[in-house]
């Protein structure tokens, strides 16, 4: 009633696929999921940080894949279903012969898949990925090169 305009508040997100240099992609569980659903990493971006720096301390938070922020690259972004955020979707590129380390609480398991034993995965239904209206779905199909037909 004031006449005052106000701007609404924007979080930012990345979420992000990793890729290893045989063309790999990483793909995690987060503790709180059903056994079988992966996805692609993601996080909130922190003050003073920039969206591929957070790409970078993610990745490494959650698996401990180190990547570089030059071998960052951004691909799209979508608004992400918590109050007032937006997802913002990279592809990032990890060095050859690290160990993934997950924490074991927010997030249980990660590991490396091909193309084929991905689309094997999600097709027999041991694997089940995000629903195809989400980036997450999108931005692993693009990495795939096709459609993943499976369960969501």
């Amino acid at each position: 009633n004031c006449g005052a305009t106000y701007f609404p508040r924007i979080n930012p997100a990345v979420i992000m696929l990793v890729t290893d240099p045989d063309g790999r992609c990483l793909l995690a569980r987060n503790a709180a999921w059903p056994g079988r659903r992966v996805s692609i990493l993601a996080g909130f971006v922190e003050p003073g940080e920039s969206a591929e720096q957070a790409v970078v301390r993610e990745v490494l938070e959650e698996t401990g894949i180190t990547v570089a922020v030059e071998q960052v690259e951004y691909l799209a972004s979508q608004p992400w279903p918590m109050p007032h955020s937006l997802m913002l979707g990279f592809r990032a590129h990890a060095a050859e012969g690290q160990e993934i380390r997950v924490d074991g609480e927010e997030i249980a398991e990660a590991r490396w898949y091909s193309r084929d034993d991905l689309a094997a995965r999600v097709a027999s239904g041991d694997l089940k990925l995000p629903p195809p209206v989400s980036i997450a779905h999108r931005i692993i199909e693009a990495w795939n090169g096709s459609d993943l037909r499976g369960a969501w």
